[in-house]
């Protein structure tokens, strides 16, 4: 049974802005979605697995914008597009030029972010938070660790030294309109000086909205250095 909350035809935002300086030399003069395995772009493998989801995605572009928009706009999909000013400020205050665009169910992707398998969807959940299993401590340390109770998510933590489990969090969100409140409200954190999403997300926790847990069974790798442009060729 799908789940309710694809019936209200959910865009999928995608968050693709960042300079990506550690993949360097690779980003020196283009960007991270546009570097090529297997000869297509990360980005083409990012929207090859979201579209089974929807035709409608918002692109939040930063570096290299125009390069990108150019590519994107010859695919068969619905796309809109908003460019980020200035330096790039965290993925939540980029997500914030998407709330024109997203005030109902939408998706949430970062587009270096890259998977393969299948997700499983409570029949009913009103947010969510993509989680993996992974025996690689790194997985974990590079992301967010997520703690789990009753099919629901108690904490996460950004880019852990402690793990008390084997969950990793993802790249990928399944929100509704409700976050841009609680990314208005969340402090910038004093490690990044940023709003860091995770924050955003258990400051939703503590306020009492109800986060899921959905569970990829498959492959998954946020592509951040060099040696990652291998690694993701066994999963595209």
């Amino acid at each position: 049974m799908q789940s309710k909350w694809f019936k209200s035809n959910p865009k999928c935002v995608i968050i693709c802005g960042g300079r990506g300086t550690r993949l360097d030399p690779h980003t020196t003069d283009k960007a991270k979605s546009m570097i090529e395995i297997k000869g297509k772009p990360i980005i083409d493998y990012v929207i090859d697995y979201w579209k089974q989801f929807t035709s409608d995605f918002v692109f939040i572009l930063g570096y290299r914008a125009l390069d990108i928009k150019e590519h994107v706009s010859n695919m068969s999909i619905n796309c809109e597009f908003v460019i980020e000013q200035g330096a790039p400020n965290g993925i939540a205050k980029a997500l914030l030029l998407a709330e024109q665009f997203a005030s109902k169910n939408f998706i949430v992707v970062l587009g270096d972010c890259l998977c393969s398998g299948k997700f499983s969807f409570p029949v009913d959940f009103v947010h969510g938070v993509g989680v993996w299993e992974t025996e690689n401590d790194e997985d974990i340390k590079r992301s967010y660790s997520v703690e789990c109770s009753d099919n629901k998510i108690e904490k996460v933590i950004e880019k852990p030294q402690l793990l008390v489990n084997r969950l990793c969090g993802l790249g990928f969100y399944f929100f509704n309109g409700a976050v841009f409140e609680y990314i208005n409200k969340t402090p910038q954190s004093l490690r990044t000086s940023n709003i860091e999403l995770t924050d955003v997300i258990q400051k939703m926790i503590d306020e009492g909205e109800l986060i899921s847990p959905i569970k990829l069974e498959g492959k998954y790798l946020n592509v951040t250095y060099p040696e990652d442009l291998k690694r993701a060729e066994d999963i595209v």
